[in-house]
């Protein structure tokens, strides 16, 4: 019996000092546990102090949710109190924004290092239209000392102090500096991106599923930049950056998602570094416990299904399997009049698997809402994105077993030569394992003066390619895009038509077409979506795979050249113009060689 009172005692006050609590005033609510202070403010809603147990360094100079680049704004009209126990403390704030109900929870567990955040919007049918391209929440952190950025693993550095960025040259768009401030991120593997001191005292927004980002696996977005005394630490709930499009529930229409909950992660290490690993670290504890078993809002689904399968891509010209390297599978809904590609989709939560490798390798994508979905997968090292001819219907509590899923590469003949790797991506070019480093567009006339010309067997693709094909100033002023031209060698003819197979890994304003030989442009290829990859520091846009055709008497026995055109469409009218086109992948398949 003593020993069992001893039991029930020690348990008891480790619930009491493991507890979190939960005290308000008329200005604020105050969450508290052994590990992080949060306080609220009941005006608006915004979190308006962050602060580690045992350390009195105040992360935040304030924060705010809004929408459109601050056009319009969440400012809460009403809180309530939704749990409140030892174990649990959880407040609601609730507003209509652009003619919308929006719902933001705040939810400190016992064990929660930091604070979750979740959004709701809710259009209901007898609502205006209403069209937004942005929804966020900022921290803005105290710039000392949060001076250190990191968003991936390679990607992590100390930004300029508040003095060097008062000084900043500002060229073409007003966020466009010589002092590069800030970094994006892609959804397709990103879980932790934030800010971190000198001393390793971090602030993260770790992100266990972005099921509800638009553009979902294909989405790029701004992250986190420095705007003099305060480091933006933002989360881009909707975004339109990256091409990715405005969001326009209409009249009629009963719409609504749950953006989150994201865990904002606070912690103490040694160094920013060691603070970095962490927030990975605790990244993959969160990613375990998805979906979260403690929400309660409307419209988050905890009952959910799995789809299964073994993915196959074959070479047609031998129908044998690739090996596949880090290659990902999609669920996303079809094109269609009410649903855009799948970049550009926002009505609909979309879920996805990375990082598979091998012959035909076996993926599971888990934790996906059930619903009916198009499956699409692409690969490293294989040209071109593949879609399933059926639809996919997934039911809570099942797995969908698709079996074995065959896709076949397209090839009209062996491969003569080919630049790059295909990997959606303009990484393996000159310039693109820094792509994120401003103004590299400008480098281009010094650094190619006559242009690109690339030949075959003699140059290297990671020197003599630029990972952007940019305009460049005229003698008259104007911006204009000089031809690249790619010089090759044949010993006889092809036999057939050829194809000049082009991998686009992203576009802004630029059309293209191709010529052999100084023969007649092709016909022009200009109906790309902008993606704004050029403009805002990116490597990858929107993927194209584009086909030029060629007879056999178009070639030359010897040496022949095939040059691409590629023709300035808009853009910025002063500085430079943002304009380019940036190429994945380049291969001539040519029949009977």
């Amino acid at each position: 019996m003593k020993v069992i009172f001893i039991s029930l005692l020690v348990a008891i006050l480790a619930s009491i000092v493991s507890a979190v609590s939960l005290t308000q005033n008329n200005n604020s609510y105050t969450l508290k546990n052994n590990y992080a202070t949060v306080v609220i403010s009941k005006k608006d809603g915004y979190i308006t102090s962050l602060k580690i147990a045992g350390d009195n360094q105040e992360f935040l100079n304030r924060s705010y949710i809004d929408a459109n680049g601050s056009k319009a704004g969440f400012h809460a009209k009403r809180s309530t109190i939704i749990k409140n126990t030892n174990d649990h403390v959880e407040i609601a704030f609730t507003d209509n924004v652009l003619n919308m109900d929006w719902e933001v929870r705040n939810t400190t567990l016992n064990d929660t290092k930091g604070v979750y955040f979740s959004l709701k919007l809710d259009h209901k049918p007898n609502y205006p239209d209403t069209q937004f391209s942005e929804i966020r929440l900022i921290l803005r952190l105290k710039s000392n000392p949060f001076s250190w950025l990191q968003v991936e693993d390679d990607v992590g550095r100390y930004l300029p102090t508040a003095e060097q960025q008062k000084n900043c040259q500002v060229m073409g768009p007003k966020e466009a500096c010589k002092v590069k401030t800030g970094e994006s991120i892609d959804a397709l593997k990103h879980d932790v991106h934030g800010f971190a001191t000198k001393n390793g005292l971090g602030c993260w927004f770790v992100t266990p599923s972005m099921e509800w980002k638009n553009g979902g696996a294909y989405n790029r977005d701004l992250a986190c930049h420095q705007g003099e005394n305060d480091s933006l630490q933002i989360m881009y709930m909707a975004g339109s950056h990256y091409g990715a499009g405005d969001e326009y529930p209409k009249r009629g229409e009963n719409w609504s998602k749950v953006y989150g909950p994201y865990l904002i992660y606070l912690n103490k290490a040694g160094s920013p570094q060691a603070s970095w690993r962490d927030a990975k670290a605790v990244a993959k504890v969160e990613k375990a416990k998805w979906p979260y078993s403690f929400v309660s809002q409307p419209g988050y689904v905890k009952q959910r299904g799995s789809v299964t399968g073994k993915l196959t891509i074959k070479n047609p010209l031998n129908n044998s399997a690739f090996r596949l390297e880090d290659a990902v599978v999609t669920l996303v809904q079809p094109e269609s009049n009410r649903e855009s590609i799948p970049n550009q989709q926002w009505r609909h939560y979309s879920f996805w698997t990375h990082s598979i490798s091998g012959v035909s390798p076996n993926f599971s994508i888990s934790n996906v809402i059930p619903g009916t979905y198009q499956l699409r997968a692409w690969s490293k090292g294989v040209v071109g994105e593949f879609i399933l001819n059926k639809s996919i219907t997934v039911t809570a509590g099942r797995t969908t077993n698709l079996g074995e899923i065959v896709f076949t590469e397209k090839r009209v003949g062996p491969i003569a030569w080919e630049i790059g790797i295909p990997d959606r991506t303009a990484k393996e070019f000159k310039h693109g394992d820094h792509f994120n480093q401003w103004g590299l567009p400008y480098k281009f006339p010094k650094e190619f003066p006559n242009g690109v010309n690339y030949y075959i067997g003699k140059s290297n693709y990671a020197r003599d390619w630029n990972y952007c094909h940019v305009s460049v100033p005229g003698r008259d002023g104007k911006y204009q895009s000089i031809p690249w031209n790619i010089y090759f060698n044949l010993r006889k003819k092809p036999t057939g038509t050829s194809v000049l197979r082009v991998s686009v890994a992203a576009n802004s304003s630029t059309a293209l077409s191709v010529s052999i030989n100084g023969g007649k442009n092709s016909a022009e290829v200009s109906n790309f979506k902008d993606d704004a990859c050029v403009r805002r520091d990116g490597i990858r846009g929107f993927y194209r795979e584009l086909e030029f055709k060629f007879g056999p008497n178009d070639f030359k026995i010897g040496e022949n050249k095939i040059t691409l055109h590629a023709r300035k469409t808009g853009g910025y009218t002063n500085n430079y113009q943002f304009d380019g086109i940036m190429y994945d992948h380049i291969r001539l398949e040519t029949p009977g060689l």
